[in-house]
């Protein structure tokens, strides 16, 4: 035991308060002080009270109990003291708003309560009922929505893609370094679209960086070698690579017969645009390359090169841009370069510049990248254009070329209007990393959601204007009861105990923008309780994310302790718990937020 400071294998009262400190619990000493001497049962006359490892588990399950949990188990026991299966059952139609059979409530039994005697009998005690509580199917997350259920057999762009901006970079956009390891991280977390800048390298190997920058290089045939190897271990739909080509036509051939070379049969290039946009489940373990193509002359595709603006976005020369000294210039044509027919003929999904909606949507082209600042002017200004033209090819956006501290936008907007490739900068924790992270849980983690149907129908997009009353609208109503072992902020083991509130926030339409917070409460990070009520209306559940937040409470600057996002749809009603992410994304264990939640029609 850490806390036992002289080694004699017990620990003494002092070394059980510091220890309750070290796990973030403020206790009343006095209370301690008697669940301390009830678990010391060994003790002699005239000795000074300690407890063994067996006498501690003892007095950790008396300071770690429920009463919130204890309340609830009462209202349902029948002054028994125990479970039976027709009381789980009653329990689950009443509050979990699931109905489960006599079979099943057995079967919850035989799984969670921990005392073979009462296993036997069909009956829960408070400690397994306990256990079922913090269970991952009755956590908040739906179980059914863990696992792909949608419709993967429609064309591909009805989908959102979980996506990634500069993945290549595992830090800052100006000098930081760029790493083969991002790729492997984002396509381990469910991306699947990931970027690959390439330009020209020594001996005749193309490199992948952040051009006209100070960010280190790696080589593409590292890079694509990691694509083929992790590209289908989180998820079996395809991976799109997002090709802004600057090489050379002689380095675009190299490119070609690595692609062709190591990716093999995983590639998807057809000769010839298919008569109908394939879907993800057509698409299943293929790799698919995103970038411009020559034009073809009947069935051909030309022998010689012909010149092309340098990439669909150009983020390069926004580069350029950002990081030359001067002010005033002429405005500058777009950089041209010749496209190799070899690495042409690899490109399976092509890619133009963006025109304006209606010069876009004659094209054939079946990807458009359009970048932050530009996007949310189009936004404003002609959300049903953009809407339109994501109904036709996907629609991809990029963090404005400013960024080069590797900040993030606020993806929800582009979301809203169906926009379907939102690429992020991975690299860089906070708010719109988490909101993407919790979004993209839905449908199994498998990097595809399918879109709703209002974003893909012109006569029903005024749902998301408001022109129209989405027949969907929900009231949520959140009860916040208690939170449970939050740590530290930074999970430190030192600092003073911390002073926790919570933050829940809806994100979604701008209607249905809205954060409420709860009461601090001091010095308990150990089992903290509200019993507090929040109300919502939500006008567009199929779009709106529940966002919640835990604080630590600051005289200057709250700090931030954990989070987690989910689905209003991916909600489960009922009594739930819900587990807690880093600022990065990693989970946090033990911790968890305990709520209650229930829906009602907003008619």
């Amino acid at each position: 035991m850490m806390a036992d400071k002289n080694n004699d294998e017990r620990l003494d009262f002092e070394e059980v308060l510091k220890l309750l400190k070290q796990l973030n619990a403020d206790m009343d000493k006095k209370y301690v002080h008697e669940l301390f001497d009830k678990a010391d049962t060994n003790k002699g006359i005239g000795e000074r009270s300690t407890l063994d490892s067996e006498e501690f588990v003892h007095f950790y399950h008396s300071v770690t109990e429920r009463i919130e949990i204890e309340e609830i188990f009462l209202k349902y026991d029948g002054g028994k003291g125990y479970f039976s299966a027709d009381d789980l059952q009653r329990f689950m139609k009443e509050q979990q708003k699931e109905n489960v059979s006599e079979d099943q409530a057995k079967e919850y039994i035989a799984a969670y309560e921990p005392q073979k005697n009462m296993q036997l009998e069909d009956q829960m005690s408070l400690i397994g009922f306990r256990c079922f509580l913090c269970s991952k199917d009755q956590q908040i997350f739906k179980p059914a929505h863990t696992r792909v259920y949608q419709d993967m057999n429609r064309p591909v762009t009805h989908y959102f893609v979980n996506s990634s901006h500069n993945t290549y970079l595992a830090e800052d956009q100006l000098k930081g370094p760029s790493k083969v390891e991002a790729y492997i991280t984002a396509l381990s977390n469910g991306c699947r679209c990931v970027e690959l800048d390439c330009w020209d390298g020594p001996d005749d190997e193309p490199v992948i960086y952040h051009g006209y920058t100070l960010t280190s290089k790696i080589l593409f045939h590292d890079v694509i070698s990691a694509i083929k190897e992790y590209a289908f271990q989180a998820s079996p739909y395809p991976v799109i690579l997002s090709i802004e080509n600057h090489c050379s036509v002689k380095q675009q051939a190299v490119m070609a017969n690595k692609i062709n070379a190591i990716f093999g049969d995983l590639l998807y290039a057809p000769e010839e645009p298919p008569a109908t946009i394939p879907s993800p489940s057509d698409l299943m373990g293929k790799i698919i390359l995103k970038g411009k193509r020559l034009a073809t002359v009947g069935n051909a595709v030309p022998e010689n090169e012909e010149e092309h603006e340098v990439s669909d976005e150009d983020e390069a020369a926004e580069v350029q841009d950002a990081t030359t000294q001067e002010k005033e210039r002429a405005p500058k044509k777009k950089s041209k370069l010749k496209l190799s027919p070899k690495f042409s003929a690899a490109i399976g999904m092509k890619a133009v510049s963006y025109k304006g909606i209606e010069e876009t949507l004659a094209t054939d082209g079946m990807f458009a990248s359009i970048g932050e600042n530009k996007v949310l002017k189009i936004i404003d200004h002609d959300p049903e254009g953009l809407n339109k033209l994501s109904q036709k090819l996907f629609v991809r956006t990029y963090p404005a070329g400013s960024r080069t501290d590797s900040s993030n936008y606020n993806p929800t907007p582009m979301w809203n209007v169906g926009c379907q490739v939102v690429a992020l900068n991975f690299q860089t924790g906070g708010e719109p990393l988490q909101l993407n992270h919790g979004k993209f849980m839905d449908n199994g983690g498998c990097g595809y959601i399918l879109k709703p149907q209002f974003l893909l129908s012109s006569d029903k997009f005024g749902i998301v204007t408001e022109k129209i009353k989405n027949p969907k609208r929900r009231k949520l109503i959140v009860k916040i009861i208690s939170a449970y072992q939050i740590p530290k902020p930074n999970n430190s083991k030192k600092g003073e105990i911390i002073d926790p509130f919570v933050k829940i926030e809806i994100h979604g339409v701008k209607s249905d923008q809205q954060s409420v917070k709860t009461s601090v409460k001091n010095n308990n990070g150990f089992k903290p309780r509200w019993d507090e009520v929040v109300r919502f209306k939500i006008s567009v559940p199929e779009l709106a994310l529940v966002r919640l937040v835990i604080y630590d409470h600051d005289r200057y600057l709250d700090d931030f302790i954990g989070y987690n996002v989910v689905p209003v749809l991916s909600m489960q009603e009922g009594y739930r718990h819900i587990p807690l992410f880093s600022k990065n994304g990693d989970k946090m264990p033990q911790a968890l937020v305990f709520v209650h939640i229930e829906f009602e029609d907003d008619l």
